[in-house]
């Protein structure tokens, strides 16, 4: 499934981290975004004291809500009428319930559309709908200063947008939603609760552009299949939210039914991230055993070439694998360190981008190594990109072990 629009235009897109003066009322209460070049070119020049003023949309995003409000930006020269000091211009933003919510080193992503009205973007540093969007407009997680992109919508329609963009562009409008055809069969086929998740995920894979792992780059595979289920979850997910909000809530049951919805979402993310690796896995021929029992009732998520061989004490533990999968590592990762003992050097799998240096640094002294969607890559600085591995680099590996494997049977 490739989420692509035919009408969406931004004349241009300016892009920075936000800084303290900006975002926390602590350290200033200008209410401004300060000024770059970029916003000059995005907005013009002001002149002669000129203000100028954009009918804007706010958005703030993280990897669990959204929250929306409209305002308006002002653009000025802070230091017209002083001839002998340079210009120094300042974007001004209304106050609301997104700007109140972004935090220092948050993303900002200023859109002009072709209305000349503007888009204002801040997603939550280190998030994953961070890691799409800057994917999206081919943007390296390293941004420390404003940078200024003009995107065409041609160039735009010829790149898949994943699950997070579209929901973006649907929200404002600037594309023809889809959802509803989908909804329409996933009532038909599933009535009105989810399916168990394997048969969830093997419905979002037969909707996306990869019917089969062959057909493509295992990277490529296993972002579309992962993001295509994730879009459709959404549509499904809100469809059985408004059915059971018609029934109303007691206090009580509010609060379980909401705890309830915020598990299955962590659950359903975590299982679809693992069922859709281990289809590439089967198309591949890829031997393997998924969640098996080693030492300390430890379960690996995967465990190459399988829990017989790893238990086979003449077995070379060089040519064993494991592979730890979560779609976001934070302090997690460390649970992967104590699973399967006979494996010194071990792997894990995510869709996080932008992890910070010191934790991969970590990773590394621990023997870890990490395995990301190679179009994620561009979210981490350049140092660590040369020591990130792709699924298909891990391929390469599996299945030369498995060549290996064979020659000794």
């Amino acid at each position: 499934m490739e989420y692509r629009s035919s009408i969406i235009f931004f004349k241009g897109i300016c892009v920075k981290r936000l800084s303290a003066t900006e975002s926390d009322p602590k350290t200033s209460h200008g209410h401004e975004f300060q000024g770059v070049k970029a916003f000059v070119d995005l907005f013009g020049k002001p002149e002669g004291g000129e203000k100028i003023t954009i009918p804007t949309r706010f958005i703030y995003l993280d990897d669990e809500n959204q929250q929306s409000a409209h305002g308006e930006l002002t653009f000025y020269d802070s230091r017209w009428n002083k001839p002998h000091r340079s210009a120094e211009y300042r974007l001004y933003y209304t106050t609301n319930g997104v700007t109140e919510s972004m935090y220092t080193d948050d993303c900002l992503i200023i859109a002009k559309d072709s209305n000349d009205e503007a888009v204002v973007i801040i997603a939550k540093s280190e998030s994953n709908v961070l890691s799409d969007i800057l994917w999206l407009f081919g943007l390296s997680q390293d941004i420390k200063v404003g940078k200024f992109i003009h995107v065409s919508a041609k160039e735009l329609d010829e790149r898949p947008i994943p699950s997070c963009a579209s929901w973006i562009l649907d929200i404002l409008g600037l594309r023809s939603s889809t959802s509803k055809d989908y909804l329409a069969e996933m009532q038909e086929r599933f009535g009105e609760a989810f399916p168990d998740t394997l048969t969830f995920s093997a419905f979002a894979r037969s909707k996306s552009n990869y019917i089969n792992a062959l057909n493509a780059s295992a990277d490529d595979v296993l972002y579309d299949w992962y993001n295509t289920e994730d879009y459709l979850f959404k549509i499904f997910e809100e469809f059985l939210l408004l059915q059971r909000i018609e029934k109303g809530f007691t206090p009580d049951s509010f609060v379980k039914y909401a705890l309830s919805v915020l598990n299955r979402r962590k659950s359903r993310a975590g299982q679809s991230l693992e069922n859709h690796i281990a289809q590439i896995f089967n198309d591949y021929h890829i031997a393997y055993s998924r969640t098996p029992v080693t030492e300390s009732k430890s379960k690996p998520d995967f465990l190459f070439p399988g829990i017989d061989f790893y238990k086979k004490e003449s077995f070379p533990s060089q040519l064993l694998h494991m592979l730890g999968v979560k779609t976001t590592c934070k302090d997690r990762w460390r649970q992967v360190l104590v699973e399967a003992n006979r494996i010194t050097h071990k792997h894990l799998l995510t869709m996080q981008g932008a992890i910070s240096v010191n934790q991969t640094n970590e990773m590394q002294v621990h023997n870890l190594q990490l395995v990301v969607p190679k179009m994620i890559h561009c979210t981490y600085t350049k140092q660590q990109q040369d020591w990130l591995i792709s699924i298909d680099d891990f391929l390469l590996l599996l299945k030369d072990c498995q060549s290996k494997i064979t020659s000794l049977v």
